[in-house]
């Protein structure tokens, strides 16, 4: 049977699709899995992270006990976390509740304390000349809840019920992959050829550097807006400077749109209770959070995650474009990822000489590496 110069043109352009029908397809039926189970999914993701933080601790502890199982060590770092977490809230609610206090005065009556907690906002809003009453949507909503409170009392329990079950299964599976974490990594490594062993290794070592490191630096810089915030708000005089602390990390927690709206708390408490001050405290920590974004917090994550600075932010603008908030996310160790596996096929391929090596480390040079 002859065939003609069409029909081979036609059959080509065919074995040239099906690979592209397949991936067609086979990402079509990734995407319903994900989407049926993403928020186990979604649980599991958080507990590796969580993992990841802990792992450090757990370790240091092991190295000086050995006989306490990493179970038992990542355990007792999970509890000590969770109590200084809950005393750090239990003061944070003391001095809300003491600057709400001063606010209100001594109120008779709850609408008297809406009213005087208000004031400040509600004369504002009157300069404006915007005929919006505060004061008294606030008192309806109020009375609208307390007249719901069974329902909203309710669906707080549940609430509360789920995400206190969510989070339990988080940090238990946390502990699982801690504690089991040679079993894990000895399974693995079973199913790479042996060739391809030093590319495991290096996989391995580059995402618990990479991930680890840009976990623990943006818990650094989180932490370093937040206290940035409550610093200004207290040399001025602002109220709820604790709340601000909290609310600013908080904002900041959310990856790449957390520095757009992180300055909000300060800004907003400051010109509702304090208005004199709001040009002075809005300029400072407007000047301080430019320096954290684009000297300090490329620095923590070139020393964390072991990329150049410049690698660092790179990776942030690319990941957006690529894939949204999670992509500006998880860039960076990612990329730090690709950049040591990179560098572990070019010292099998082309070894570094002498010469080469005299010469400095390259723009992505990971210094975990060339230590």
């Amino acid at each position: 049977m002859t065939v003609s110069g069409r029909e081979r043109t036609a059959l080509g352009w065919t074995i040239l699709a099906l690979p592209v029908i397949a991936l067609g397809i086979s990402t079509y039926l990734v995407t319903c899995v994900v989407s049926a189970f993403s928020s186990i999914l979604v649980m599991f993701f958080l507990a590796w992270l969580l993992a990841f933080v802990i792992d450090p601790a757990v370790s240091r502890i092991v190295t000086r006990i050995p006989l306490l199982p990493r179970g038992a060590a990542a355990g007792l770092v999970l509890v000590a976390t969770v109590v200084v977490a809950i005393a750090v809230l239990a003061v944070i609610a003391s001095s809300v509740i003491s600057s709400l206090s001063e606010i209100t005065g001594t109120a008779s009556t709850f609408d008297d304390a809406i009213g005087r907690l208000l004031g400040p906002i509600q004369a504002q809003i009157d300069a404006l000349g915007l005929t919006i009453n505060l004061t008294r949507a606030a008192s309806d909503l109020v009375a609208q809840l307390n007249g719901n409170a069974r329902d909203v009392l309710a669906a707080a329990l549940n609430g509360g019920l789920q995400l206190f079950s969510a989070g339990s299964s988080v940090i238990f599976i946390a502990v699982v992959f801690v504690a089991s974490k040679a079993s894990f990594m000895a399974y693995l490594q079973r199913l790479v050829p042996a060739e391809h062993r030093v590319y495991y290794d290096e996989f391995v070592a580059a995402v618990s550097r990479s991930f680890g490191g840009f976990i623990r630096g943006q818990f650094i810089t989180t932490a370093l807006y937040g206290l940035i915030a409550g610093l200004i708000g207290f040399a001025f005089g602002v109220p709820f400077a604790p709340l601000i602390v909290v609310v600013t990390i908080a904002l900041q927690s959310v990856p790449y749109f957390g520095q757009l709206v992180s300055w909000i708390p300060l800004v907003l408490i400051t010109a509702v209770f304090q208005p004199s001050v709001v040009i002075p405290v809005t300029v400072i920590f407007v000047i301080l959070l430019l320096i954290v974004q684009n000297l300090v917090s490329p620095r923590v994550m070139a020393n964390t995650v072991g990329l150049n600075p410049v690698l660092v932010l790179a990776a942030v603008f690319l990941g957006s474009q690529v894939a949204g908030v999670f992509g500006a996310m998880f860039g960076v160790p990612v990329l730090a990822v690709l950049v040591s596996l990179f560098e572990t096929w070019l010292d099998e391929a082309r070894p570094e000489t002498d010469d080469v090596g005299a010469a400095g480390d390259g723009v992505g040079a990971s210094p975990h590496r060339r230590a």
